[in-house]
């Protein structure tokens, strides 16, 4: 699988002369609210013949600001997916005590600064700057100032509810996958390089493709789920067991799935897993045999799923 398909990454202060209209968040998700903005830039960068450009963060801010909040998609996951949205160009920047501690206006400077930018895009309640302290109002001032369109996108909602990424992490660690996927607008996913592991599920006759689980990301529910992987461009249908392994007295947090109809090897190959419907529950069995009549019914379960 190739890194990506078309879209461009550049640091968020590089020098840049073709036309941008720019799309401003964390984007930490990707959620269908966070896609409205990703349309809305698409559909004004069309209006002025350019490129749109979507700004994210290359690390997790919540660890610098010593909270214990998890990132529900890493650098590299919200990338893969504005490929597949494409988005022309991701704007990167670190979030770091000096990017913190920037003012609102320093920050739409240095965005600004040697670009040519038609427009900004944001959602209606957007923040930034120093402590949040820039906010829509501000942020429509300073467009004001530099005749650069400004678009505000309405958060989305489901009944009175805002569809926000707190939202989808509680939905995501209680198990609510349905509900989850409902709000990122696709399924849940994850992307990584197979790594070699333990090697029983191929003793008994179900090899998985492993996956070490990054300390800044979210945990999800642990279980098995169906899933869907792609490797190389292809996706195999697949049943994937998050967390811990209990009946090999393995308790370590990765992801393992055995890939229906592939027998070709894995190592070294970045894949990505996409998470349809939760089957069960993890729990030690008595016995690698009893284990593996379990697998071949999850099995089962993947192969009917319609989904």
């Amino acid at each position: 699988m190739s890194r990506w398909k078309g879209i461009k990454i550049i640091d968020y202060k590089s020098d840049y002369s073709p036309t941008l209209v720019i799309g401003l968040g964390f984007f930490d998700c990707l959620h269908i609210g966070h896609i409205k903005i990703i349309g809305e830039c698409k559909r004004l960068a069309n209006k002025f013949k350019c490129n749109s450009a979507i700004f994210t963060f290359a690390n997790n801010p919540f660890e610098v600001l010593n909270k214990d909040t998890k990132q529900i998609l890493n650098f590299d996951e919200r990338v893969f997916k504005m490929d597949e949205l494409r988005v022309d160009y991701c704007l990167k920047a670190e979030f770091d005590k000096e990017f913190s501690s920037l003012s609102p206006e320093d920050f739409l400077d240095g965005l600004v600064d040697n670009k040519q930018v038609k427009a900004l895009v944001c959602g209606s309640d957007y923040t930034y700057g120093k402590k949040g302290e820039g906010n829509i109002e501000t942020l429509k001032k300073w467009c004001d100032s530099k005749d650069i369109e400004l678009s505000v996108v309405e958060f989305a909602k489901d009944g009175d509810i805002k569809i926000s990424s707190t939202s989808i992490r509680e939905l995501l660690e209680k198990g609510d996958l349905q509900k989850a996927n409902k709000y990122l607008g696709e399924p849940y996913f994850v992307m990584g390089i197979v790594k070699k592991g333990r090697e029983q599920g191929k003793n008994i006759g179900f090899a998985t493709a492993n996956l070490a689980y990054e300390p800044s990301k979210l945990k999800i529910k642990s279980g098995v789920y169906y899933t869907r992987v792609l490797v190389d461009g292809v996706w195999y249908k697949a049943v994937t067991n998050v967390g811990e392994h209990p009946t090999f007295d393995d308790y370590n947090f990765n992801i393992e799935s055995h890939i229906l109809y592939y027998d070709d090897k894995l190592y070294d190959k970045k894949i990505v897993v996409k998470f349809l419907e939760f089957i069960r529950d993890i729990k030690k069995f008595d016995s690698k045999e009893e284990l593996a009549r379990q697998i071949s019914n999850d099995v089962k379960f993947a192969l009917n799923s319609k989904l």
